[in-house]
């Protein structure tokens, strides 16, 4: 079981899904692959997302981390119907993915979907956030089409 750490950064989020997108394109080319950033990204999502433990009395979701996880998911499926579960669900997708890539090595028919999933959470969470404090204003996402070459 994953302790509630309630003071998981979204700073400390966008690194780690930075982390983990370049430790997936290393076991792309052949590389190095250690797994510790995808463990670690999937801790800090459920951390973040996920229903405490009984007896703990907090939201499903820290306040400010669902409008980013919500521009990913509308990212990921533009033209779909949305319903309130999407955004739970692309954890919950997320959160199983990671910690069944990082246990192959980062060599999965998954991996490049999750490099894409990985750059846009550092997008949103590192990128906008900085753009916004530079600028004053909010930036428009740009939607990850492709993985890290």
């Amino acid at each position: 079981m994953v302790a509630l750490n309630p003071r998981v950064s979204k700073f400390r989020i966008g690194d780690l899904a930075l982390d983990s997108a370049l430790e997936l394109e290393r076991a792309r080319i052949g590389g190095t692959f250690t797994a510790g950033p995808l463990e670690a990204l999937a801790d800090a999502l459920q951390q973040t997302s996920f229903d405490p433990p009984p007896g703990v009395m907090v939201s499903s979701m820290r306040p400010g981390y669902f409008e980013p996880f919500d521009r990913v998911q509308r990212s990921r499926a533009p033209s779909a119907e949305r319903s309130t579960d999407d955004i739970r669900n692309l954890v919950e997708w997320a959160v199983t993915e990671l910690k069944r890539v990082a246990k192959t090595s980062g060599r999965d028919e998954q991996a490049g979907e999750l490099v894409n999933f990985c750059v846009q959470l550092h997008q949103e969470f590192v990128g906008r956030p900085a753009a916004e404090a530079r600028f004053g204003r909010a930036q428009r996402s740009i939607p990850s089409s492709a993985g890290i070459r």
